[in-house]
């Protein structure tokens, strides 16, 4: 949850995505690249005053709450300006899902999947909406539900070994923990991008959840192999050598 840090509505999408899915989930590149990349239809349009008078629209989040997780997400200039852009235009996919964007960037998880219903109601199959959504389910702790929507993507495009690796992560996490899927997962990403470190690291915490060392040794010496620097190899050396 590193690397976040607000710039300007396109400063957050691409500095945001790029840092915090590099950082958590192997790299959502293609999310950032897009959104960033996305035109921009009223980006003028002016920010929410808390004290105006007037109803907000329907379905607009309270300005004053700053939803679960999120530190005055909604009080932010840059929240205002896009919520209330993303509510004056609920037919602009780019709106909707740049909304979305903040608000996760904020750690305001319920207002960032309101705004990608809004996203996925517009255009169902959008590989990033849906992308998306899973992560943000996946931080809200709905792992099944962060599943469904990551095997919706992987059904288009299953050589997205990031991808893969979330959908790995999501078994991971679950309780009780489905090792086993989740180390087949990392698996099918390895084969698909063997020097991938997200994968070989998850895979080694995955397996030593498991019981299972020789796997996890093999995962460590090939993360060692591909990235010697790697922060997590101190971490799972020490737990190979205490097992």
């Amino acid at each position: 949850m590193t690397k976040n840090i607000l710039y300007s509505i396109a400063g957050i999408l691409l500095g945001f995505f790029v840092g915090f899915f590099i950082a958590n989930f192997g790299g959502r590149q293609r999310l950032a690249a897009s959104m960033a990349n996305a035109p921009n239809s009223s980006s003028s349009a002016r920010p929410l005053d808390p004290a105006q008078g007037g109803q907000l629209p329907p379905g607009h989040p309270n300005i004053n709450d700053s939803g679960a997780g999120g530190a005055d997400a909604s009080t932010s200039a840059q929240s205002q300006a896009a919520m209330d852009e993303a509510d004056r235009n609920p037919k602009d996919f780019t709106a909707q899902i740049r909304a979305a964007a903040i608000f996760f960037q904020l750690g305001s998880m319920d207002k960032a999947e309101l705004y990608l219903n809004r996203s996925l109601s517009l255009k169902p199959d959008d590989p990033d909406a849906l992308t998306g959504m899973g992560q943000t389910k996946y931080e809200m702790g709905d792992y099944g539900s962060a599943a469904t929507y990551f095997e919706k993507v992987l059904a288009k495009n299953p050589n997205d070994a990031d991808l893969r690796t979330d959908l790995g992560n999501t078994y991971a996490k679950r309780t009780p923990p489905d090792l086993a899927r989740a180390i087949a997962e990392y698996r099918k990403a390895l084969e698909i991008d063997p020097k991938n470190e997200q994968a070989l690291e998850k895979m080694a915490d995955a397996a030593l959840q498991k019981g299972d060392k020789a796997t996890a040794r093999g995962a460590v010496d090939k993360l060692a192999g591909v990235n010697p620097s790697n922060p997590a190899l101190s971490s799972l050396r020490s737990k190979l050598d205490a097992k």
